[in-house]
């Protein structure tokens, strides 16, 4: 996926028709979402917070898992929300698994969320390969890129905490700011995200 197209997008328009548009390398529609997706991902990220990775490096793995849904998704499998729930949990178990922590995680960690639908999706699709995992890579870079270049310092600090799963209250301690000043600066970044022009448009 390639982070220059623009298209006109309306907030109207539905996850299926986003994927479409993202897929053929609009940063709008893939914007939009990581927006929609925002409490998946924390959903998803907050089972694994004591696992020895990094928090910042599994919300770029659940970043890196949405890519992989929005890429691989058939709307025949499920809802695009359920399957990209699906991939993002199996990209960070691979990250974990990966960095030699997978015992330290209890099973019931990570087996399926309580969602039937979820059961019967083709999770081969959005599964790792070694072809899979150098694309998704090089994904990832350029998705971090984009977003340090879309945000400020600051707020992107506040999204990466927030896709992690911190509170308010932990982002700010972490970072020396205020509640409020949190809040602000994720309304910042949820209106970019939704409403900024691109570079190259």
């Amino acid at each position: 996926m390639a982070f220059s197209r623009h298209q006109t997008i309306t907030e109207t328009m539905s996850d299926q028709e986003l994927v479409r548009l993202a897929r053929d390398g609009c940063e709008h529609a893939f914007s939009l979402l990581v927006h929609r997706c925002a409490s998946i991902v924390k959903y998803q990220v907050s089972s694994f917070r004591n696992a020895g990775v990094e928090d910042e490096d599994l919300a770029q793995e659940a970043l890196v898992g949405l890519l992989a849904a929005v890429r691989t998704y058939d709307s025949g499998a499920a809802s695009f929300r359920t399957y990209a729930s699906a991939c993002i949990r199996n990209r960070i178990i691979s990250a974990v698994r990966g960095s030699g922590l997978a015992r330290q995680i209890p099973q019931s960690e990570i087996v399926s969320i309580d969602n039937g639908e979820e059961s019967h999706l083709p999770m081969q699709d959005c599964a790792d390969d070694p072809a899979q995992l150098v694309l998704q890579k090089e994904e990832a870079s350029r998705l971090q890129e984009w977003l340090r270049g879309l945000l400020s310092k600051r707020e992107y600090q506040v999204l990466m905490m927030y896709l992690a799963a911190y509170a308010y209250e932990e982002i700010s301690s972490h970072l020396g700011i205020s509640v409020k000043a949190v809040d602000n600066s994720l309304q910042r970044v949820r209106r970019k995200l939704v409403t900024v022009p691109f570079p190259g448009s």
